[in-house]
């Protein structure tokens, strides 16, 4: 019956896969012998990582005389203890907790059959019946597993995916509560317990006076159910989660042995009579001394009593009128409850946890939907919580895992609990502290917390998420940012993260999910702020962002003081030069991209001479941000590392200076496109992962000493987007001499930038955060009457926003004291360029859709094969055969002088044929498009494509290939072939 075990084991347990984090499934069986210690069957078992390996186990277990039962835990188990058997052999032996839970992959049943009380059935087919009757009324799918277990029914739905106890517990929950509502009888405390083991199939159930085989039934469909399908029949079920308010500490997610953590610990003990007169489920518990109560609610009554006044006593007046009680059970029980308070962070029970336990008087209660603990109604409200200090948070250990204290000098420490002997030490994991952390989650998962490497350094630790689980990629991080782990602390450390991520990962205000730099968009969707300097400035305030890159962060720290930046930038307003306060303008400009719904657009300024002050105004306009000097963008730069600098700071404009030779021109064209669709391109890890693909909308500007629409155009030859696409005009040299000041004064304004950078940032970044719906709003209605106002047409978009994002960055500019720019004079020097581009564009041989560019790529082709390559004739031979002799009249001068032919002219027919593939290949060393083109000719000269002969009927005839052949008489182009 084994196969039975394999096919259940594979099909309702997570599996680690490889390059998982560490877990385990345990294999827990009991043996015929008692415990001296507690007089109960002694447990066993064994840790294990793969379905044979199971397998294997349940097969030795069964083989050794004094196994009775075997079990398995329904969730992977992140620790495991390496242990040594008395022959010397090693195993793994399980460790089994809710805090050690890793992940689950069903839902659970357990139903009773044995008629011996009110929670069970009298048969298994009374049990199935109610069962097919619960499913139905919830509109559940069939059961994925049903297992026989020899005193009634498990039943299983399995999952598509493994999901963490933090996604599967609201699920389990509802189901518990389904199950109450319906009246199906089951024990609701297996359904909601992480942890739980239940019965192996083909093993024996041996708690029965004569054992019974545990097998699959034979109903079972195997199939495994979407989260999203089981949560659709589940949802009405599920209770609203509510804040705590009591007291101070941060609330403990989740069940863990039996109490959900909504509050815990440093608050005053409760009287537990307070608390009865609010809870039906303690009252009636006091009165009747826990007479009705199954095991999972007597655990929870004593878990209360722990935190209330009375202590003890309440315990066992809450327990002492069950037929199963006595001190002893009671008494060890409390004390076992108090111990793990501490070593697993055990939470005051909340409510839905005592409801899903099988408590029936929660439905009623008018508290239940505040979603806390009947402690919580117990007591005089708490006084309000002041808010912690950035360096000395007021809950020291509000941020950590169950079973971890943080000590007053940030020295992270494991309680270490010894059962025996019902004492606790500190165990340090590490000798550097750490403390303030926050999970960031772009532009990769990351952990960053605070440590002392030096004395009195505070420094960050940004560790990515993927390191947590890899020793060597661990320790590698660890080091390279100054703690130097050893070998004895990586385990204990590496432990320890994992448990921290995972609990950071329940708190909201631990998880940045914002950008390193630029607008911030929250997992609704919605604008919430603008991230600079390390902050995401928000209407409301700011908070804690994403960490950039740390060689982007030393570029675009905020350094220095605002005033140098000031003077710098009324040096160049002084002059009276709009074609320089639009450089100025563009870094005010470029976060205001994305209010005109453009990814990107391309700003180029060129000057044939030098000393025109554009260098000088874009060093300035670039100190806004980040370091003049080296957060300038540059040719030599990689593309992967440039996009994946473009992936970061995404709304930040981009400056390039010093484009000369043509070389520098091309590359610079091939890179502005790409960055004008706003994203890069799709690529592979090496572990051939597909990488997430940055993306950005903002505004890009270049200095060169000429024009860069020469090489736009030989890029895109057939087409007008390029030309679309740039913004460009000439600086010149000015003619007034207004606001010149001497080179070596202004050489150092300029130069005082080098310290003093990112600071008027900073300030613009606090005010566009705090501002956004209005600036939005104020930025859509600008662009779209400038659009009305200079009858600007679709393809005309990026020069649009080119304009009116100038414009408002100038403005704002202005408002906020740090420009002194001449909007009217800008607006008027922009509306010229407009002006000057759109003649421009008109006089451009690139666009495809006008019948003279047409003509001219056709007449260029037609010019370069003349000499060599060309045949005419008086007409073209089209029939079937020879034609008669001397029909056909070759017109060439010199026809011996010709090579191989490739066009054909009928002078007398106005027909022209010519070579198709090598017409193709012409078009693609030329640049143009053959697609493009083919279509323009079918258009306007209705080319068609046919096989034949080229200089058929004539000596030079070549063997029947493609031809394109146009026949021009009787159109408009009759002459072409004459001027051509």
């Amino acid at each position: 019956m084994l196969e039975h075990a394999q096919e259940y084991f594979a099909k309702v347990l997570p599996w680690p896969q490889d390059g998982d984090a560490p877990a385990y499934v345990n294999i827990h069986w009991s043996l015929d012998k008692l415990s001296e210690k507690t007089g109960k069957p002694i447990f066993t078992g064994r840790a294990v990582r793969s379905v044979q390996e199971a397998v294997n186990t349940v097969k030795w277990a069964m083989s050794v005389p004094d196994t009775r039962d075997i079990y398995v835990c329904l969730s992977t188990q992140r620790e495991a203890l390496q242990k040594k058997s008395q022959k010397g052999k090693e195993y793994l032996a399980p460790i089994r907790a809710q805090t050690n839970v890793v992940a689950l992959k069903s839902l659970f049943l357990d139903l009773d059959a044995k008629g011996e009380d009110k929670n069970s059935y009298g048969s298994l087919a009374e049990a199935t019946a109610a069962l097919q009757d619960f499913i139905a009324k919830m509109d559940l799918p069939k059961p994925s597993v049903i297992v026989t277990s020899g005193g009634g029914l498990h039943v299983y739905w399995t999952l598509d995916r493994a999901l963490t106890r933090y996604e599967w517990e609201p699920l389990a929950f509802a189901l518990a509560e389904a199950t109450k509502q319906h009246g199906l009888k089951c024990d609701t405390q297996c359904t909601i317990d992480a942890a739980r083991i239940l019965r192996v199939p083909g093993t024996l159930n041996r708690k029965l006076d004569a054992p019974r085989p545990v097998g699959l039934a034979g109903n079972r469909t195997g199939a495994d159910y979407t989260v999203d399908r089981l949560a659709r029949s589940l949802e009405p079920y599920k209770k609203a989660e509510h804040a705590p308010a009591l007291p101070p500490k941060a609330p403990i997610q989740g069940v863990s042995d039996l109490a959900a953590g909504v509050d815990m610990g440093n608050a005053a003990p409760i009287d537990v009579k307070n608390v009865a007169k609010e809870c039906a489920f303690v009252r009636d518990a006091l009165l009747n001394g826990g007479k009705e109560l199954a095991n999972p609610l007597w655990n929870l009554t004593t878990l209360i009593a722990t935190f209330t006044l009375q202590g003890s006593a309440a315990a066992h007046v809450m327990a002492n009128q069950h037929s199963g009680y006595s001190q002893a059970s009671t008494q060890e029980l409390y004390e076992r409850k108090e111990r793990e308070k501490q070593a697993k962070g055990l939470g005051w029970p909340s409510c839905k946890t005592i409801s899903a336990s099988g408590c029936t008087s929660c439905q009623t209660c008018p508290h239940f939907s505040a979603g806390k603990s009947p402690l919580n109604f117990g007591g005089p409200p708490a006084p309000p919580v002041p808010p912690p200090s950035v360096a000395n948070p007021a809950t020291p250990n509000s941020d950590l895992p169950p079973g971890y204290k943080r000590l007053a000098n940030n020295i992270i420490c494991r309680i270490v609990i010894d059962i025996t002997a019902g004492t606790a030490h500190d165990e340090p994991i590490s000798r550097y502290p750490m403390f303030e952390p926050s999970i960031q989650v772009h532009p990769t998962y990351m952990l960053n917390f605070n440590t002392v490497t030096e004395i009195g350094r505070t420094t960050q630790i940004s560790l990515p998420m993927k390191e947590v689980y890899s020793k060597d990629g661990f320790k590698r991080h660890m080091w390279q940012q100054g703690l130097v782990i050893d070998d004895n602390e990586t385990k204990k450390t590496m432990e320890f993260l994992v448990s921290w991520v995972e609990k950071l990962q329940q708190n909201k205000q631990a998880v940045v999910s914002s950008s390193p730099y630029g607008w911030s968009v929250d997992r609704k969707g919605q604008l919430e702020g603008f991230v600079f300097g390390g902050s995401l400035w928000m209407p409301a305030g700011d908070r804690a962002a994403a960490n950039p890159d740390p060689v982007l962060a030393r570029r675009y720290r905020p350094v220095g003081e605002r005033d140098p930046w000031i003077a710098a930038a009324k040096m160049i307003t002084d002059q009276g030069r709009p074609e320089l306060d639009a450089i100025l303008a563009s870094a005010f400009a470029g976060p205001l991209v994305r209010f005109c719904n453009q990814p990107g657009v391309l700003m180029s300024t060129y000057s044939t001479e030098s000393g025109i002050g554009k260098t000088t105004t874009l060093k300035v306009a670039q100190a806004v941000w980040g370091d003049p000097q080296r957060a300038m963008a540059g040719l030599d730069d990689t593309q992967n590392s440039f996009f994946g600098k473009m992936g970061q700071i995404q709304s930040l404009p981009v400056y390039w200076d010093e484009l000369k030779s043509s070389d520098q021109h091309k590359r610079f064209v091939k890179l502005a496109f790409t960055l004008t669709m706003g994203r890069e391109k799709d690529r592979m890890t090496q572990g051939a992962h597909m990488r997430e693909a940055g993306s950005w909308q903002t505004m890009m500007i270049s200095a060169s000493n000429d024009s860069i629409m020469d090489y736009v155009m030989s890029e895109t030859k057939q087409t007008l987007a390029g030309v679309y696409r740039v913004f460009e005009y000439e600086v010149k040299p000015s003619k007034t001499g207004q606001g010149q000041i001497d080179d070596a004064v202004a050489s150092k304004i300029v130069g005082k930038l080098n310290d003093h950078y990112g600071i008027v940032g900073l300030e613009y970044a606090r005010y566009l955060g705090g501002n956004h719906a209005t600036i939005e709003t104020d930025v859509f209605e600008f662009n779209r009457a400038l659009g009305a106002e200079l009858d600007m047409s679709n393809e005309e978009r990026f020069w649009r926003v080119t304009i009116t994002t100038l414009l408002k960055g100038a403005e704002y500019a202005n408002k906020l004291g740090f420009t002194e720019i001449n909007i009217k004079g800008l607006k008027g020097f922009l509306v010229g360029v407009l002006k000057q581009m759109r003649g421009q564009k008109a006089s451009q041989p690139v666009d495809m859709s006008d019948k003279n560019n047409i003509s001219n790529v056709l007449a260029q082709f037609l010019n370069a094969q003349r000499a060599r390559h060309t045949l005419k004739t008086s007409r073209i031979h089209t029939g079937r055969g020879k034609p008669p002799v001397g029909a056909i009249k070759i017109l060439n001068s010199h026809p011996d002088r010709l090579d191989t032919i490739y066009v054909h002219i009928g002078v007398d027919d106005k027909k022209l044929r010519m070579s198709s593939t090598f017409f193709g290949d012409w078009l693609q060393e030329k640049g143009y498009s053959r697609h493009v083109m083919m279509k323009s000719l079918e258009t306007e000269f209705g080319v068609k494509k046919l096989q034949g002969r080229i200089a058929s009927g004539t000596e030079f005839a070549t063997a029947i290939e493609y031809l394109l052949e146009i026949d021009l008489a009787g159109t408009q182009h009759v002459n072409f072939l004459d001027e051509a």
